[in-house]
């Protein structure tokens, strides 16, 4: 039997108490008076049963969210936006969107695919090292020339001295953002609007971010050059050069896709049909497999459209530089449809932005070639 029809039948049985009560019988009187307060007990222990329970269901339903975040989370990097909130109660909503996250291998629904285009792999952000900070403002040093060397000293000789030198250099973080704007039937259908952050946003803030680095980079004094125009040869130059500097080994040559297409139709000799990276359908001078990424002096060629053509550039990136971003943060997403005249024109706002800045240690550690 359940509470709640105990409960009931305890009642019932007070209300036909009612007549010996007025009659005055004090054997029903006293039993009445127990009566009432098992009753009062009763309706206590359902009360905080229903409180348990619904508990216990707020608790089953956290962790079911839960779980659908960790998933969604896992495959995109975008954590859950609470959008039945935003829907509900008007205003914004936000979340964030992991440094590390891949936005490739999308599953964009059926209908979206005239719209959204695939996201094509952006690179050189994952060049540099990564670090992260919780102030606003970070101060560095840049690593100089050694002054004095070791050198064969007598036995009781006063010995040479060696003494690195460092730079301070201080720079604020920088705020890159964008927003889009989309019609609010989108806040009840997530796969849709994660595919418009995803597709349409994340990549257009990674590519303003790649530009930002690369700019950043080149504007570095005290990294070096290479004249003469991009070549096979001033590329390992390039590469020679920075071991001497600094003993580090180049990781990545970066490339515009116009410059890579002189590379990739450089051949043997004029007139011959051997390219020197593979043809069309073969490997390096005509032999072996088609090597779709090919490497030049062992590094890794990273194509971009913010490099900037006619230049290339040489680097041990994960040991010269580090990209500094916010900590806990990353690409910080927010959606609102109180932005202007949203709410009268059915609109939502995304907004996406990111602050951070690239620390780059030891300049000499790059080299750019150019004309």
């Amino acid at each position: 039997m359940s509470m709640k029809t105990e409960l009931a039948e305890m009642k019932e049985r007070l209300i036909g108490m009612e007549k010996s009560i007025e009659d005055g019988d004090s054997a029903v009187i006293e039993e009445a008076v127990q009566l009432k307060a098992d009753i009062e007990a009763k309706e206590a222990e359902i009360e905080e049963a229903e409180k348990k329970a619904a508990i216990l269901n707020d608790i089953g339903n956290m962790k079911s969210i839960k779980e659908e975040n960790k998933e969604m989370e896992e495959k995109t990097g975008i954590q859950a936006l609470d959008l039945m909130s935003l829907k509900n109660n008007r205003g914004s909503v936000s979340t964030f969107i992991k440094a590390a996250a891949v936005v490739t291998g999308t599953t964009i629904p059926e209908y979206d695919r005239a719209v959204t285009n695939p996201v094509p792999a952006l690179n050189v952000r994952d060049l540099f090292g990564a670090e992260s900070i919780s102030g606003n403002a970070l101060t560095y040093f840049v690593m100089g020339a050694t002054e004095g060397a070791p050198a064969v000293t007598a036995e009781g000789a006063a010995k040479p001295q060696i003494q690195p030198t460092y730079s301070p250099v201080t720079k604020a973080l920088a705020k890159i953002a964008s927003h889009i704007k989309e019609t609010d039937e989108i806040l009840s259908d997530a796969p849709f609007l994660e595919s418009a952050i995803r597709n349409r946003g994340v990549y257009e803030h990674r590519l303003a971010v790649e530009g930002y680095l690369l700019t950043q980079l080149q504007a570095v004094s005290g990294i070096g050059a290479v004249t003469g125009g991009i070549s096979f040869d001033n590329i390992l130059k390039a590469k020679m050069n920075i071991m001497t500097a600094t003993g580090f080994e180049a990781d990545a040559v970066i490339l515009n896709p116009a410059d890579m297409l002189t590379l990739l139709q450089t051949k043997v000799e004029s007139g011959s049909a051997q390219y020197v990276l593979g043809g069309p359908m073969y490997g390096p001078y005509g032999n072996g497999a088609y090597n779709a990424n090919p490497t030049v002096w062992g590094m890794p060629i990273i194509l971009s459209s913010k490099a900037t053509s006619g230049t290339a550039i040489v680097g041990a990136f994960r040991q010269g530089a580090s990209v500094v971003g916010k900590s806990n943060e990353g690409l910080r997403v927010e959606v609102s449809n109180s932005d202007q005249d949203d709410f009268i024109k059915n609109l939502v706002t995304v907004r996406l932005e990111e602050r951070l800045l690239l620390a780059t240690r030891v300049p000499a550690a790059f080299s750019t070639i150019s004309t």
